[in-house]
């Protein structure tokens, strides 16, 4: 992770595995989650089906005729609104807050499924409706409905927000939708590396990142780390790791499942702590995860005592536990799957969202991994789509995401963490400037993945002081979007020939940077 500075500017076996407890929320406001009745397809021959998709809305700033901060929840069922960021704007914007929930995802309360779907007995034709196309659509649908139901709305300048995945929904709604959306936020989105192809020449690229992160962070951990797991993997090969790792203290009802999904779960833990690695408890037992199992890596000497520690983390084990390989968590683990476990997540990736976040090249912290020939992203291949198989550039092309459309997209602003390695494949390369209007991609130093969209019922004001700036970023965006900042709409900034890849975001200055 080389940067070149350019210009510096002041400023189940186990049926009782333990589950992560729920994140605080804050809903004084007692907002009610309520149906919209969308259509199932968009399409001119779609036909007339309809299938209820669930929002939240709140206009108790609303001012008439100010903003609508929509937010498109993603992989996920939708969270509570008063989790999101766009809730602390709302009242210093006049603004109205909509929170809509993706088609095909939902909770233990239902979700936004059309007729037939069920979420526990998939088909392979089940998720015909789910399309790029119909997503964006589907928001496009809803802030128009609440443009003529709201009074005070119609002419409301409509922000697009939305976290990981949803970042990229923004950027594509943006670029494909701009009449409607006036601005897109996107926090922590992939835009490069897509398609399972070998000659995916940015494959490595989020891999590296996340070695760099932890040589960054603790150097002799990282020594430990690489050690450990180049001995794991060749015990694993050898099937000699209960001989040569008797410390790592695998329960002995799971032996027999070999140590293959144990190496899986670390090497996938590994990547995961660092991009999640968030100051509040969710998908780990700890808040701040990452520097829990470095401080904890440090204390251990032994490969299997180093081990322990992800594996610990991953299943939510006391220290004392022995390794349950049959644990819940630890087999989602090994299959990567800590972002989402509902079945639509997977088509998607299967379809028109075939990131490759996954290999590893050599001389990394974890060993070689996907580093040769197609890497299977997708886990049906009867949800994979005619151009699953495409390169990268084909991708960036029919998107309409590439740098030079990026970079002359207006109001358009993308936010990455530091800790989060998706910034290395979701960071273009944009011209340097400080014209807000322009197109801007900030790196936040100390934050992990979309921890920028949570609101100060989460981390409140004063508690971590990178959220704080990043808020204050992001709010004069907003204003100067919406006419209310303090640039003129021509020569209040000076824009430079210099492109480059993030604008860099930290405590005590901003600072623009290019890869090198």
């Amino acid at each position: 992770m080389a940067f070149k500075t350019v210009i510096l500017l002041a400023g189940m076996a186990m049926a009782t595995a333990r589950r992560p407890p729920a994140r605080d929320h804050s809903n004084s406001s007692g907002i009610v989650t309520q149906n919209f009745i969308q259509k199932v397809n968009h399409t001119a021959d779609g036909g007339s089906a309809t299938f209820k998709q669930r929002y939240q809305l709140n206009t108790q700033h609303f001012e008439p005729g100010g903003p609508i901060l929509f937010i498109q929840s993603a992989e996920a069922g939708m969270p509570i609104i008063n989790d999101s960021d766009s809730m602390d704007y709302a009242p210093k914007l006049g603004a109205l807050v909509a929170m809509l929930e993706h088609r095909y995802f939902g909770d233990f309360h239902g979700g936004s499924y059309p007729a037939g779907y069920d979420p526990m007995n998939i088909s392979n034709g089940a998720f015909s409706s789910l399309t790029l196309d119909n997503v964006l659509q589907d928001g496009v649908e809803f802030v128009n409905w609440i443009k003529k139901t709201v009074p005070g709305a119609t002419e409301s300048p409509v922000i697009y927000s939305g976290s990981s995945y949803g970042g990229f929904l923004a950027v594509s709604a943006r670029i494909r939708y701009p009449e409607t959306f006036h601005g897109a936020i996107a926090s922590s989105p992939a835009l490069n590396s897509f398609g399972a192809s070998t000659s995916n020449r940015f494959k490595f690229d989020s891999t590296k990142w996340a070695s760099d992160v932890y040589d960054e962070t603790s150097q002799k951990a990282y020594s430990k780390i690489k050690t450990s797991m180049l001995a794991f993997k060749r015990c694993v090969a050898d099937n000699t790791c209960d001989a040569s790792m008797p410390d790592l203290n695998v329960c002995k009802n799971s032996i027999s499942l070999g140590y293959e999904r144990l190496y899986r779960a670390v090497l996938h833990t590994y990547l995961a702590v660092a991009k999640f690695n968030y100051p509040w408890i969710e998908k780990y037992p700890t808040a701040n995860p990452m520097s829990d199992l470095i401080d904890k890596t440090l204390k251990v000497n032994t490969a299997g005592q180093v081990l322990r520690i992800p594996l610990l983390a991953a299943s939510w084990a006391n220290d004392s536990s022995c390794i349950d390989a049959l644990n819940t968590n630890i087999s989602r683990a090994s299959l990567g799957n800590m972002v989402s476990n509902q079945p639509a997540w997977s088509y998607i990736n299967c379809g028109y969202y075939p990131i490759n976040d996954m290999s590893i090249p050599s001389d990394n912290v974890l060993p070689e991994t996907f580093a040769r020939g197609n890497v299977d992203i997708c886990t049906n291949p009867a949800w994979e789509t005619f151009d699953y198989g495409r390169e990268n550039e084909y991708f960036l092309q029919k998107y309409a995401i590439t740098n030079d459309i990026l970079d002359t997209t207006e109001r358009l602003l993308i936010v990455q963490g530091r800790y989060d390695r998706t910034a290395a494949i979701g960071s273009p390369i944009l011209t340097v400037t400080d014209m807000l209007n322009h197109s801007r991609v900030v790196l936040v130093d100390n934050i992990a993945h979309a921890e920028d969209a949570v609101s100060q019922a989460i981390i409140p004001k004063g508690k971590k002081p990178e959220i704080d700036e990043i808020r204050d970023v992001k709010l004069a965006h907003l204003k100067e979007w919406l006419g209310q900042g303090n640039q003129t709409m021509e020569g209040s900034a000076t824009i430079t020939s210099v492109h480059s890849a993030v604008f860099f975001f930290s405590f005590l200055s901003f600072v623009f940077l290019a890869l090198v």
